[in-house]
């Protein structure tokens, strides 16, 4: 009697643990196509900033959390800032319900960089883009149960920073340079047209390194910024080069005036006396470098982190960084144009003693519209070079460039 009953205990058991199993296994589950890694730009440069996964069925927002995901760019874990439901697929736009489940992540955590730097060829590499993410937990959508799964790789990449500015190239004769240009919304006021040269990590011909590197392009194309000021923004790019000239290679920067001559030819409605001019680190120099070459033809320029280029001269080395002292008779032709130049005190790549020979020599000459802020040292980290990471996020810099007039 005994054994009988034990036998059926134990088929009872098997029975409810198949029932279980069963119905873990009943429901639907997400699938790679269902997944979409967005980037975003920040001060730092592009980073994996959510994964979007379409349900293709009404989620409740409440019943989720952080810890029914996982997310991972390659091997490195990300860090799950929020998990909510929307009605689109798009980032920070949260409701009670919605088809897609938003994984937003932490812009700022050790593994968020989409680039990594190859210290040989001095670029950054659009390297990170590889995510996978895991469902941890069973999820209900509608009257469907979605089962937890394996990591699933993340199918699709959306990056609106590129979407935002459209591609082209500009060609003259022989001569090639690939841009990206943002528009405005079209109206019949005049408006400004803003230019921004890269550094040396973003160099190259694949047309979209100069929008990620940093948030300088971005900074100006933002609705923050354009609700204010409705401007062009212009963001062309240098090929890589070994000896890491970038924008004072020799007719690289005449290159760029004739594609701002024909940006301005193409749209009627760019206001020719605010076109305004920056750039960092090399692209610093490459700023510097077209006002002394257009003296009367830019309203303002925000140099950042670089020195005003002299073909003849040598460079000076202090330490890890270099520069090169300002010839005073370029510094004269630009006495009169608004420039405002930033840079760290303890910058290891460009000396800051470059941003100071160069106001200085501007000052000497007898021009009194230009300024500098030089960052304390220790105040931009980790990396000192990056004082753009400050300057784009001034917003007294915004304002005080777009209310110059030529």
């Amino acid at each position: 009697m005994k054994k009988k009953l034990s036998f059926s205990l134990l088929l009872m058991i098997l029975a409810v643990f198949a029932v279980g199993c069963s119905n873990s296994d009943s429901g639907e589950k997400i699938t790679s196509k269902n997944t979409t890694l967005v980037t975003q730009v920040i001060d730092k440069g592009e980073v994996g900033s959510a994964i979007i996964i379409d349900y293709k069925g009404a989620v409740t927002g409440k019943e989720l959390s952080n810890a029914d995901f996982s997310v991972f760019a390659g091997d490195k874990s990300r860090g799950i800032k929020a998990v909510y439901t929307s009605k689109e697929a798009t980032v920070g736009t949260p409701v009670a319900k919605g088809n897609y489940v938003v994984v937003e992540l932490n812009p700022t955590d050790d593994n968020a960089s989409t680039l990594n730097f190859n210290i040989e060829k001095f670029i950054n590499e659009r390297a990170n883009v590889k995510y996978t993410v895991k469902q941890n937990s069973d999820i209900k959508v509608g009257d469907k149960d979605f089962n937890k799964t394996t990591a699933l790789k993340v199918e699709n990449v959306v990056s609106p920073t590129l979407d935002t500015f459209k591609a082209n190239e500009f060609v003259d004769g022989s001569t090639k340079m690939p841009y990206r240009m943002y528009s405005p919304k079209a109206s019949k006021d005049k408006k400004p047209l803003i230019i921004y040269l890269h550094g040396s990590g973003e160099r190259g011909n694949d047309n979209e390194l100069q929008l990620l590197g940093t948030d300088g392009p971005a900074t100006f194309a933002a609705a923050t910024f354009q609700s204010t000021t409705p401007s062009y923004v212009l963001a062309p790019q240098v090929e890589w080069d070994e000896a890491r000239n970038g924008w004072f290679t020799e007719g690289k920067t005449q290159t760029v005036k004739k594609l701002i001559d024909q940006v301005i030819k193409e749209n009627k409605d760019i206001d020719s006396s605010r076109i305004y001019l920056t750039g960092v680190s090399n692209g610093a120099t490459g700023a510097w470098k077209m006002l002394t070459e257009n003296p009367d033809f830019f309203a303002a320029a925000a140099p950042i982190a670089g020195y005003m280029y002299d073909k003849d001269a040598e460079f000076t080395v202090t330490g890890t960084s270099r520069y090169l002292k300002a010839k005073p008779a370029d510094a004269a032709k630009i006495k009169n144009v608004p420039i405002w130049a930033y840079q760290a005190e303890d910058d290891q790549v460009n000396s800051v003693e470059g941003t100071k020979s160069a106001v200085k020599a501007i000052q000497d000459a007898g021009g009194t519209k230009v300024q500098m802020t030089i960052y304390p040292a220790g105040l931009v980290a980790p990396n000192p070079h990056a004082s753009w990471e400050k300057a784009y996020n001034d917003t007294r810099l915004l304002t005080w460039m777009t209310a110059q007039v030529k």
